[in-house]
């Protein structure tokens, strides 16, 4: 009986050592992932904080964008305000095609300026490129 209780013994202590064992190099496992988790996090974090400063410098060249463009806009208001109705309504030039036309029926540069509201040189371009001579 003591032989019994004996063997029994012995194979409840080498139970307990195997699983102690395998307690032991799974908390190895568990604790050099737990390293690798943390320097991924720290990683992480690092990443957030480039991230976030990024945005910050962004948001800060679009309130600049802003504030210049609401800038401009007050100046061309104000240009608009200033200058006289006359020079900001300007008679529609004719299309060129009716320019080519008068070109082909022998219109003079001066006549395409004044009738057509071209400059000089396009008057004498159109002429070269579309005359029948």
């Amino acid at each position: 009986m003591n032989e019994v209780l004996l063997i029994i013994a012995i194979v409840i202590i080498v139970s307990v050592v195997i699983v102690l064992v395998w307690l032991i190099s799974e908390y190895k496992k568990l604790k050099q992932q737990v390293t690798i988790l943390s320097s991924e996090i720290e990683r992480n974090n690092k990443d957030i904080a480039g991230l976030c400063t990024a945005a910050v410098s962004v948001d800060n060249r679009l309130i600049d964008s802003h504030d210049q463009l609401t800038e401009i806009v007050n100046k061309v208001t104000d240009f608009e305000q200033n200058e006289p109705q006359s020079v900001l309504v300007q008679p529609q030039p004719q299309s060129y095609d009716n320019a080519i036309q008068r070109v082909r029926n022998g219109a003079s540069v001066e006549e395409l300026t004044k009738q057509c509201g071209l400059s000089q040189d396009e008057a004498v371009l159109l002429i070269r490129l579309h005359s029948n001579k």
